[in-house]
């Protein structure tokens, strides 16, 4: 078996990841969904991590490649566990973007009287994507009968609406406004994103730095260090 081979043999083990989609408003993914979605990654990901070993084991052979091949299925998991899915990440974006706007419109609809389950409809309904979606859930499992603590769990495990969350558990349970809370939440949110925003900006100067330097080592070793090492090969020879 040929390095191509086994290059097709990853490449098909990548393509065995699911790539989750964003969930869509109204039809939240909550309970047994999301279990069922995390065994199936884990799945994948474990078959991924098998045919990466097996080909290793394949192309160096011998006890050597069974234990290489052991080594990179391991590896291969490790790293594919740590990895984020890329609808994941824009679902996280999404969240970041639009909360702000949501816990504003949750406030104004509180302030205009009316209640807060219809509130935060209003507000999941016109901000829509990830954050409707999360917050239509949990209004979803709390008519269902489920704790306050528990419907908003999920909702609570973004850092943007995690402030709402506790306030809609604390509301429910104390009976405290929320109408002065929103407000102050939106604006933490606008600054955690702007402060992440700049961050990224601040970083991407540093990131850029080393593909130029790759770019550039090369011409200067041989330009700078290969004649000053060959003069000195020269002057002792």
């Amino acid at each position: 078996m040929t390095p191509g081979v086994l290059g097709a043999l990853t490449f098909a083990a990548v393509l065995l990841l699911p790539r989750r989609r964003t969930p869509v408003v109204g039809r939240p993914v909550v309970g047994r969904q999301a279990r069922t979605r995390l065994v199936a990654d884990r799945r994948a990901q474990t078959a991924a991590a098998l045919m990466v070993g097996i080909g290793t084991a394949v192309v160096v052979g011998g006890a050597a490649g069974v234990a290489t091949g052991a080594v990179a299925a391991v590896v291969t998991a490790a790293v594919l566990g740590r990895l984020e899915p890329r609808s994941r990440r824009r679902a996280r974006a999404g969240v970041e973007r639009t909360a702000p706007l949501a816990l504003d419109l949750v406030a104004a609809c509180l302030a205009s009287g009316a209640p807060l389950d219809a509130s935060i409809a209003a507000a999941a309904a016109a901000v829509g994507g990830p954050t409707g979606s999360l917050l239509l859930g949990a209004l979803a499992a709390a008519r269902l009968g489920a704790p306050p603590s528990t419907a908003w769990r999920e909702v609570a495990g973004e850092p943007a609406l995690a402030g709402l969350a506790r306030a809609v558990v604390r509301a429910h349970d104390t009976g405290a406004p929320l109408g002065d809370v929103l407000p102050r939440l939106a604006t933490s949110a606008r600054s955690a994103r702007r402060a992440a925003a700049e961050a990224r900006v601040r970083t991407a100067a540093v990131r850029l730095t080393a593909p130029l330097g790759l770019a550039f080592l090369p011409a200067f070793v041989l330009l700078g260090v290969v004649p000053v090492v060959a003069s000195w090969v020269g002057a002792l020879l």
